[in-house]
Formats: C-alpha cells, sequence, structure tokens
C-alpha cells in the first residue's frame, strides 16, 4: 500500500492521471457520468472539434474507461454513443517517506435504459415517485458513510505519516550516509506490505533495480553497522532482511 503500489489491473492508473490532467477530457467524463452522448454532442457541448473529441474518445477507449456502442436513431443513420463502462476512485496518498497513487475498480456502470414518454398512468408515477425517494435515501446513506470512511481514513493516514516521521528520525540518527538510509528506508516499505514482515535479497535486489551481490554486501555491511537490519538464511541459503 505504501510507496508506488504494483498495479494488478490492466489499467494503467499513471496512463489515467495524464489523461485527467486536461481539463477538457475531465469534462468529457463528467459528461459521460451523466448520460450516454456521440461525438457531435460532445463537439457541441464542449465547443470543441469533432475531431478532438474523436481523439479523446479513443483514448478513453483504449484504456478502458468508455466503451462505443451502435444505436439506432429516430433521426437518420446509427449513431456511435460513448458510454462510460467502468465507475472507479483514485486515491493518491503523499505524506512522510510516502506516495502512494491507487486505482479502485468501484463496479461496472449499469447500461441506462430508453426513456419512457409515458404521460399517463398513475401506477407508473406512484413507482416512479416511490423509486426516486429509494433512491434519494440510498444515496444520502452511503454518502454519509463515505464521510465517515474518509474521516477515518484521514486519520489512519495521520497516524501512518507520523509513524514514518519516528522512524526517519532513528534511521538519520544512525546511518549516516545517503544512500544508505534510502536501502533501508525501501527494505522498511517492502516489508510491511508482506505477511512474514521480511523481505528476500532476489526479491529486494529486483524491486531496487540493482545487482544482488552488490546489494547484499552492502546489506551485510549495514547489518553488522547498525542494529535496524536483522539478516536471516534459510534452507535453500536466500538471505532475508527485516527491520
Amino acid at each position: 500500500m505504501l510507496g508506488r503500489s504494483d498495479q494488478n489491473e490492466d489499467l494503467d492508473v499513471f496512463e489515467l492521471l495524464e489523461f485527467l490532467s486536461n481539463s477538457t477530457r475531465r469534462r468529457i467524463l463528467e459528461l459521460l457520468a451523466e448520460e450516454d452522448l456521440y461525438s457531435f454532442q460532445l463537439s457541441r457541448l464542449l465547443d470543441i472539434s469533432p475531431r478532438i473529441i474523436a481523439k479523446y474518445l479513443s483514448e478513453l477507449e483504449n484504456i478502458g474507461i468508455v466503451s462505443m456502442v451502435e444505436r439506432d436513431s429516430d433521426k437518420g443513420p446509427t449513431r456511435k454513443y460513448a458510454k462510460l463502462n467502468q465507475a472507479f476512485s483514485l486515491i493518491i496518498d503523499v505524506g512522510q517517506n510516502t506516495f502512494d497513487v491507487k486505482y479502485v475498480p468501484t463496479g461496472e456502470v449499469t447500461t441506462k435504459l430508453k426513456k419512457v414518454q409515458v404521460k399517463k398512468q398513475k401506477q407508473l408515477r406512484s413507482q416512479v415517485t416511490k423509486e426516486l425517494i429509494e433512491i434519494r435515501e440510498l444515496v444520502k446513506e452511503k454518502a454519509e458513510e463515505i464521510t465517515k470512511l474518509n474521516q477515518q481514513r484521514k486519520k489512519f493516514v495521520q497516524e501512518i505519516n507520523e509513524a514514518f516521521s519516528r522512524f526517519n528520525d532513528i534511521v538519520e540518527k544512525t546511518v549516516f550516509d545517503y544512500n544508505d538510509r534510502i536501502i533501508i528506508r525501501s527494505i522498511f516499505k517492502v516489508m510491511i506490505n508482506t505477511p512474514e514482515n521480511k523481505v528476500s535479497l532476489t526479491e529486494f535486489a529486483r524491486r531496487m533495480r540493482l545487482w544482488r551481490g552488490d546489494l547484499g554486501d552492502r546489506l551485510e555491511h549495514l547489518s553488522e553497522q547498525t542494529e535496524l537490519i536483522k539478516a536471516e538464511i534459510d534452507s535453500r541459503g536466500e538471505v532475508w532482511y527485516s527491520i
């Protein structure tokens, strides 16, 4: 969770962030969250050329957020509508020794039904009124729950940042080489995300993109010179490190 997370989803979260850095692209997503639209509608609403709209929709389709679907039209040939097909949250944490961007899918966007143009039928009106009340209460309830979760999350993130600050104070007081401090902080961040609370030399070298032999020598030195790093060797001869 802490540091830059490895993303298991097919979607590249940093590609999505780059897409959202543009206000026009964000506005396209905002409009599609309301209802499915075809290119000319988006072009007219945003006062942007159809060519640019087509480019942005293609980018959204490539990263899996939007699908293009053909639908019959009452006023001519079939049209290709852009349909939002993935609901998600982006969570960004920046704090003491922490930078984490996480993409959290929250479910597929259900296909919207065609508007039923019925001005009669008291039964239908009563049903719609009841359903609107249920929708309103459900959204209100879940929004309140999200607010509570965000408050709780804020508290947890603050506690994590405070703990990292204490950890950094210890590291800076006991380790004088900057590169060594980076190694120790990296071991700590990797270690706390493993069930065993330790990381192998092979895995750590892969994550640090360093040659295993050089990194092993440096870690052996740090293990001998400080009390921060603990090393153990398993039956296969693999070295494991913990803090």
